[in-house]
């Protein structure tokens, strides 16, 4: 054995160094265990956390089936009815024909669904608009109240439900997790 002050070897048992006079062992406390750093994790490696409903399903579904079948059955009513392309109903077949895109996008959950969708919203919106300000207009000519107009109930129909749509897709869950984010 060797003291572990002077280094020299000495006889195995011995507990005093012979030749230094101090203690041969060093009592030696285990180390302290070292810190650890918690490092954040790496975002291509997560996988992503899904709480809550995923796919094609509930409201989003309806949602699709509602631009891809329900509305444009309107613009085949009116063809059987002897439909023209008027202006009037012209830009309206056009927003259902556009609509039918966006609901095939979203029911196939392709990528490009979400960006469809908000121009799709940005169209509702203009619609909603140019609605309540021909119905400015119709009652400044008729000196009626707006309130008053067979149309405003329907143009307040109309931009409810596009305000409750867009908030959903604002704020799903099931939209966050099929297509990755909300609107």
């Amino acid at each position: 054995m060797f003291c572990a002050r002077c280094g020299e070897q000495i006889p195995d048992a011995s507990q005093i160094c012979p030749l230094c006079g101090r203690e041969a062992s060093l009592q030696i406390d285990p180390p302290a265990p070292l810190p650890t750093a918690s490092y954040p994790r790496s975002t291509a490696l997560a996988l992503p956390v899904v709480v809550g409903p995923n796919g094609v399903g509930g409201w989003l579904l309806f949602f699709c089936v509602g631009l891809t079948i329900f509305a444009p059955l309107t613009i085949l009513m009116r063809a059987t009815a002897g439909w023209r392309f008027s202006s009037p109903y012209l830009f309206y077949d056009v927003r259902v024909l556009f609509g039918m895109a966006v609901g095939a996008a979203l029911w196939l959950e392709k990528p490009i669904s979400l960006t469809l969708l908000r121009i799709y919203f940005m169209i509702a919106a203009a619609t909603a608009v140019l609605n309540v300000l021909s119905l400015a207009a119709t009652a400044l000519q008729m000196h009626e109240s707006v309130f008053s107009l067979p149309g405003f109930t329907v143009a307040l129909e109309y931009v409810g439900i596009v305000v409750l749509w867009f908030a959903y897709f604002r704020k799903s869950a099931r939209v966050r997790n099929t297509y990755g984010s909300n609107l």
